[in-house]
């Protein structure tokens, strides 16, 4: 008999998803099962956090599932089988016509329970942690287009991820560049409601210009979710306060989605994303964290 205690760890729950209740958790997974056999799905078998086809492919559900904790419970069937039908469709041949100049960057977090996936898609590594994908905005979801689909349209695969990183990083636009402040440093956050702010991290520089400026020493940087990028510019005195703040904002915010894609740091530099390695010890406030910077930042934050 599973326990009663909504705090308790029901069916499996992943760290990943331990923003749903117990029993949120598990009618969601209900609410899955019934879904896929509404729709007709062949499944080879439902996992907690992720839908293994028949074919061997995996569908991860944590951002389907960040969709449905921000909604009122009667719309989570609604929005669980408009997404399976969706991801589903565009596993498939596609006679969706797409250009060159619809290509963009999309940024998912490095799951193994993806890597069938990635692998159909020809996922490219993005930084530790996070892989890209090419994808098109269509009128109900961002469609990721596979390496099939490029070369049957008769373009060159390379070009393309040119083409998608070129129109991303120039074409998209974002809707807010704001400075917080974390109380003796300060961190600018750029946000877009659109799904490519993240996947503009490699010209962080450009994004907070009007705001604040990346010296020599870079920039200490984390991509929580496709929506977001914080950027504290490495001033040596400060950046250990940022550091410490953008620890547990970073990790919240990828917790909470939708869009998640990573929560950790990197060390910005010229466009290079360094990851910083974090450690985390369960407390009773929390979570103890301590980061492990490469020793050249290391002697920049410590003078």
């Amino acid at each position: 008999m599973h326990s009663t205690d909504d705090t308790a760890p029901f069916f499996g729950q992943p760290v990943d998803f331990e923003f749903m209740s117990p029993s949120d958790w598990l009618e969601f997974h209900c609410e899955l099962y019934d879904v896929v056999a509404d729709l007709g799905l062949v499944v080879g078998r439902i996992d907690p956090g992720v839908v293994r086809l028949a074919d061997g492919r995996s569908l991860g559900l944590l951002q389907l599932a960040q969709h449905c904790h921000l909604r009122e419970r009667g719309e989570w069937r609604g929005l669980i089988e408009a997404h399976l039908t969706t991801v589903t469709e565009h596993l498939g041949h596609t006679t969706t016509s797409i250009s060159l100049f619809d290509l963009r960057i999309r940024l998912v977090p490095d799951t193994p329970a993806d890597a069938a996936t990635f692998e159909k898609f020809g996922a490219r590594p993005f930084a530790e942690g996070v892989v890209q994908l090419l994808a098109v905005d269509v009128a109900d979801a961002v469609r990721c287009v596979s390496a099939d689909e490029i070369t049957r349209a008769g373009w060159d695969l390379d070009e393309a991820w040119a083409s998608a990183r070129l129109q991303t990083e120039l074409l998209e636009q974002v809707d807010e560049v704001h400075e917080i402040d974390l109380g003796g440093a300060s961190v600018v956050h750029v946000f877009d409601e659109r799904p490519f702010a993240a996947s503009m991290v490699r010209i962080a520089d450009e994004l907070i210009a009007e705001v604040a400026g990346i010296g020599e020493h870079g920039a200490i940087v984390s991509i929580p979710s496709r929506h977001s990028v914080l950027v504290h510019p490495v001033d040596g005195a400060n950046a250990q306060v940022a550091i410490d703040a953008l620890i547990p904002i970073t990790r919240q915010l990828y917790k909470q989605g939708p869009g998640s894609v990573s929560p950790h740091l990197y060390w910005w530099r010229n466009g290079e994303l360094n990851w910083i390695p974090t450690f985390f010890e369960p407390h009773a406030d929390g979570y103890l964290a301590e980061a492990f910077l490469p020793p050249e930042l290391q002697v920049v934050v410590t003078g």
